[in-house]
């Protein structure tokens, strides 16, 4: 059960990015928009977004942190909840039916029409391993219930991460990654009633010998899906390049390449790879984000033809260590990239150049759009961003 509302005004100084700019006369300019924290219940911890309309689902997690084993712990609980502007509307009853749904952190959320999906996880057994619990419901319900899978559908010695729930042509699926012998290969699994099953690995998305691909996030365009990672090539040496795959239920997967500029100098350490990919309701081209040598870079990706655009370099230098990411999202139809840059940025893509505009406080780990808003979640925090213009 959700703890008790916090009922409280937000404090001007939590207003991320607002100046007001002054003009010629003494008159001043309007402030930049700015991201605002939504409130959410006590105890609740955001992990996941995604859009519905002009709504908003937050899931996440309430209870402590992992303990000092790393197991998840027994107070953890699952949370959805339903944002509308800044303020939490409401929130789904959960039906747990297992032990590990009970405690787990819902880190993937999806909606399709009036379905919606989500992908728990907690961390238990003998040896603290991830275990993946899969939930539906429907918008009008505000109910939403685990379904129990045979173990080794997502388990097992050879699982690997579940990246989301999509719809393609009525058919519910799930992209995710399973380990082979030459490394990580993608998967996607259909689903007939509740039960959940692995579909044929398609043979283009396979690693190699001499190659070995990760799989770190996608998006859906019609029917086809895009995929993003990195490409790690073994022959003659390490070299890593961030690339994408299209492709659908039908086959069809192509890799793409996704340029690097030439005059881009390596930075030791420093991975390169494509974290993110967002793509519109319609249309024929998607947009990508990553680091790649220790500098953030935006592509575009044109689905039918499974090309790449020349790389956009965006400002920032890395974060320390070498997780770096970057989020992308469509508002407006215009992309809009949180880098988490060393100081990070939100760079928004506009018809005259790229705009730089403030980020929400701490490293991003979710972004979309929905409705009039731009959403991230920042250590555990929801904020919103009014979908920002080109004017």
């Amino acid at each position: 059960m959700l703890g008790r509302w916090v009922i409280a005004g937000v404090a001007a100084s939590l207003l991320v990015g607002c100046t007001i700019t002054p003009l010629p006369g003494g008159a001043t300019a309007a402030p930049p928009p700015a991201w605002t924290p939504v409130v959410l219940p006590d105890g609740v911890r955001a992990t996941s977004l995604a859009a519905t309309g002009d709504d908003l689902l937050v899931g996440g997690f309430t209870g402590g942190d992992a303990s000092g084993s790393g197991q998840t712990p027994d107070d953890a609980a699952p949370a959805l909840l339903v944002v509308r502007g800044e303020s939490v509307t409401r929130a789904f009853d959960l039906r747990p039916s297992d032990p590990y749904a009970e405690v787990a952190d819902l880190q993937s959320v999806s909606v399709e029409g009036e379905e919606v999906f989500a992908i728990g996880r907690a961390v238990g057994g003998a040896h603290a391993n991830p275990r993946l619990t899969v939930w539906d419901g429907r918008l009008a319900d505000r109910r939403l219930t685990s379904r129990p899978q045979e173990f080794f559908t997502f388990g097992g010695h050879d699982a690997g991460p579940l990246l989301g729930t999509t719809v393609v042509d009525g058919t519910a699926v799930i992209v995710g990654s399973r380990v082979g012998t030459t490394g990580l290969y993608g998967v996607l699994w259909t689903r007939a009633g509740h039960t959940w099953s692995q579909q044929e690995p398609p043979a283009e998305l396979a690693s190699s010998p001499d190659r070995e691909f990760s799989f770190l996030a996608f998006a859906r365009l019609v029917s086809r899906l895009v995929v993003t990672g990195d490409e790690l090539g073994l022959a003659g040496g390490l070299n890593q390049a961030p690339v994408a795959f299209v492709g659908g239920l039908d086959g069809g997967w192509r890799e793409v390449l996704l340029p690097v500029p030439g005059d881009l100098e390596r930075v030791a350490g420093q991975l390169s790879r494509a974290t993110s990919v967002a793509c519109p309701p319609a249309g024929e081209t998607c947009w990508a984000a990553g680091w790649v040598r220790g500098r953030s870079l935006a592509w575009t990706v044109t689905v039918p033809s499974a090309t790449a655009g020349e790389a956009v370099v965006l400002p920032g230098d890395p974060p320390a260590g070498t997780d770096a990411a970057a989020l992308v999202t469509i508002a407006a139809g215009r992309p809009l990239v949180l880098t988490n840059a060393a100081a990070p940025t939100a760079q928004l893509g506009c018809p005259d150049g790229w705009r730089t505009l403030a980020s929400p406080t701490g490293p991003v780990t979710a972004l979309t759009t929905a409705g009039d808003g731009v959403y991230a979640v920042a250590g555990g925090q929801v904020w919103r961003l009014p979908v920002p213009s080109c004017a």
